[in-house]
């Protein structure tokens, strides 16, 4: 493990188990030159085999068979979705543990004598906690139900064209697969999750420092004023840094989601074994668990900036006798105006409003599902 990380996997921080997931199953491996050529190769090889034989699944089924078709569909947004955090991994694996080292500047809640800050933080904290630790094992589940296709059903964890004698490699191929999405998907997203509410609560405690600042106007008020805009500085520059380092996924995660939610539904809600419809029904609260855990978390960073442009203006700068003073913090003000957006490129915007809309998407598209099952 990297010394400089060690403090942090040893902390209460919130984003100690999705760092530690990453860290152990897979970043530490990126950097071995050997390690990361052979996982990256076996993984991306096995989903575009996985891949190919979903499509040519698709390709000899009977047109009719509408429900084996969107198992097959499934597979290959699966396949497209694990390549794709792969992918991503490995592509700012650099900008992650900047991120996690960075976390040391955070200012601390316990730091402040304020009893209302810290039971806030505490509350956050643990409410987050438990939601990764719910998250994780709806993943692990979701996992399991797959894994478990072949005892039950006799058909494969995620369905596709299976050659004569395939079915045996298929199924641990399929059982691998699994592993790596319940943990570095969930790993990612619960990272961005933890890292963005660590974020938002840096706001937070910026604009309560502001407020004190321009209220007691103490004597040495410049130097308060001077740590309060450099702390302001490095929040930018981090959430920068966080928006590139999981832009990829906002693009992937808005295409991903709505195929793969909506298939799953539609799986869920039709006749067959029962065992089957519990699996997609866990895979669809995966992925909306999963989406939530991207918008929700962007849309309270955005807010909590926001507000620190609130709180400087209703301060009384106006009032300040001091010019040069007076001068400098409408300067912060018009800084903290800019909105503070998560987006994928500027393609789509990670807030409550996209993810309301993918859900009204998901039920669109089962909607259409059902109309061409009925043709």
């Amino acid at each position: 493990m990297d010394p400089n990380l060690q403090p942090l996997f040893k902390t209460d921080d919130i984003s100690t188990v999705p760092a530690k997931l990453l860290w152990h199953f897979f970043l530490r491996h990126f950097f071995n030159s050997k390690l990361s050529f052979a996982y990256t190769f076996i993984t991306l090889g096995l989903c575009f085999l996985c891949t190919t034989l979903a499509i040519k699944g698709i390709l000899l089924s009977d047109k009719s068979d509408v429900f084996f078709i969107s198992e097959n569909i499934q597979t290959c947004v699966l396949m497209a979705h694990i390549t794709g955090n792969v992918l991503n991994l490995q592509a700012t694996k650099q900008d992650l543990l900047y991120l996690l080292k960075q976390k040391s500047k955070f200012w601390k809640v316990t730091d402040f004598d304020n009893k209302l800050l810290s039971n806030e933080s505490l509350k956050t904290n643990n409410f987050m906690r438990k939601f990764v630790r719910y998250a994780v094992i709806i993943s692990v589940l979701t996992a399991v139900l797959f894994d478990l296709q072949p005892f039950v059903t006799g058909s494969l964890p995620s369905v596709c064209y299976v050659p004569d004698g395939w079915f045996g490699y298929l199924t641990v191929m399929l059982w691998y697969l699994s592993m790596i999405t319940s943990i570095s998907v969930t790993g990612t997203a619960t990272l961005f999750c933890t890292l963005a509410v660590s974020l938002a609560e840096q706001f937070h405690l910026l604009a309560h420092n502001f407020k004190s600042m321009c209220n007691n106007r103490s004597d040495d008020i410049w130097k308060e004023l001077e740590v309060l805009v450099e702390h302001h500085n490095f929040l930018i520059s981090y959430f920068g840094k966080l928006n590139t380092a999981f832009g990829n996924m906002f693009l992937l995660l808005f295409i991903i989601s709505i195929s793969s939610a909506s298939v799953a539904v539609f799986i869920l809600m039709q006749p067959g074994i029962w065992t089957n419809r519990i699996k997609c029904g866990t895979y669809f609260c995966s992925v909306i668990i999963e989406i939530g855990f991207y918008c929700v978390p962007a849309e309270i960073v955005t807010n909590t900036a926001l507000r620190l442009d609130r709180v400087l203006y209703d301060s009384g700068w106006y009032d300040i006798n001091t010019i040069s003073l007076k001068k400098c913090l409408p300067l912060v003000t018009s800084r903290a105006q800019r909105p503070m957006v998560f987006s994928g490129y500027g393609l789509i915007n990670m807030n409550l409003n996209t993810y309301v809309s993918i859900c009204k998407t998901v039920f669109s598209f089962y909607t259409y599902l059902n109309s061409v099952k009925k043709l």
